[in-house]
């Protein structure tokens, strides 16, 4: 939420500056104060859905709230895409007074800019990785993990996405099958038929179906649909994994639950002196290390940062977690994956950040 507001006062000023653009090339004040009045619909619509709803509960219908919200922070970010097209325009023209050319020509570079972003968040792309090890029991020589993270199926989130990411995910033919957290973020009431399909597949991953908890699990989740998540990943075939470890197919699958002190994991705690020829597999929402958990596993799948969604966010995003990047990188011996995620949070819009699903190769060294 705190994100959403900074973003809302940063959008009040670059709306000013359009509109302070407009003026300035004479366009007629009919469009202007049109214009003005549509950023005045979605002030207003922002303060009503982010806090007058959110802090009175009020009833029914969760689901027309979660749309607009999710229409407000896109709205914002099409604000922020049409200051860059506005202001490219003024650097290639030496900051000459605006005319309605340069209008036309910032308009098309913003609706440029608009088409890339959603094309991005539509494609959602297949990340393969092989990592070979010499820990695989006897009798495989490759297991199969596909994970995804940052669903995020709330707001304007759609079934259509979904069914393009659940199509990647079965074409994989996982033996293992991990949710990163971040799954829902919404009333869950509303996604059936998407929940049966996750249930679908996690039934068909041979060695079992995994689930950690993210933020907005803990954080929004926790006071409305807790214990409704808890029940649809059961029912689903999944196991949650809060601090908790499993054993399947020779492997040592280490749940961490996501929490604001993110610097204690207790992995350590979890792993018995006979895992040590074992392969160590930690699911953790957030990618940052803390010190215990240092040099006690050998793969960690992670999300949370988006990539940041939006170019350069995702330097920040890798900042705050401790400067572990995006992708596959290794760590005190082990390998981190931190995905993109596999939806969006807010805008269906995505700059330099695919969408991805993650298929992990463990082959025999």
């Amino acid at each position: 939420m705190l994100l959403s507001l900074i973003l809302w006062f940063i959008s009040i000023w670059l709306e000013y500056f359009i509109y302070h653009k407009l003026q300035q090339a004479g366009i007629s004040p009919v469009i202007r104060n049109l214009f003005m009045c549509w950023a005045a619909f979605w002030f207003f619509a922002f303060i009503f859905r982010g806090y007058i709803i959110y802090f009175l509960r009020l009833p029914e219908p969760r689901r027309a709230y979660e749309i607009l919200g999710g229409l407000c922070i896109t709205w914002i970010i099409i604000t922020i895409l049409a200051f860059f097209g506005f202001m490219i325009v003024n650097i290639l023209t030496g900051f000459k007074p605006f005319t309605k050319r340069k209008v036309l020509f910032s308009v098309i570079l913003t609706c440029a800019g608009v088409v890339w972003c959603l094309l991005e968040a539509y494609f959602v792309q297949t990340r393969e990785i092989t990592i070979k090890t010499h820990k695989l029991p006897e009798g495989r020589d490759r297991i199969r993990i596909t994970y995804i993270t940052d669903l995020h199926l709330g707001g304007i989130y759609t079934p259509l996405h979904f069914n393009r990411v659940m199509s990647l995910i079965e074409e994989s033919s996982p033996d293992i099958f991990i949710l990163c957290g971040d799954i829902f973020d919404g009333d869950m009431s509303y996604w059936t038929q998407e929940i049966s399909r996750l249930s679908q597949a996690a039934k068909r991953a041979p060695l079992g179906a995994f689930a950690v908890n993210g933020n907005h699990e803990n954080d929004y989740l926790l006071t409305r649909y807790y214990d409704d998540f808890i029940n649809i990943l059961r029912e689903s075939g999944f196991k949650l994994l809060s601090d908790e470890r499993a054993d399947t197919g020779g492997l040592v699958v280490i749940g961490v639950e996501d929490r604001k002190n993110k610097f204690h994991s207790w992995i350590k705690f979890l792993l018995k002196p006979e895992d040590a020829n074992k392969f160590v597999l930690v699911i953790k929402h957030r990618p940052y290390l803390p010190q215990d958990a240092l040099g006690n596993f050998d793969l960690q799948l992670s999300g949370h940062t988006h990539g940041g969604q939006f170019w350069p966010v995702g330097y920040y995003r890798s900042w705050i977690e401790g400067w572990i990047p995006q992708g596959l990188s290794q760590n005190s011996g082990g390998y981190i994956y931190v995905s993109n995620g596999a939806g969006y949070q807010g805008p269906c819009m995505r700059l330099f950040a695919p969408p991805e699903i993650t298929v992990i190769d463990l082959v025999r060294e």
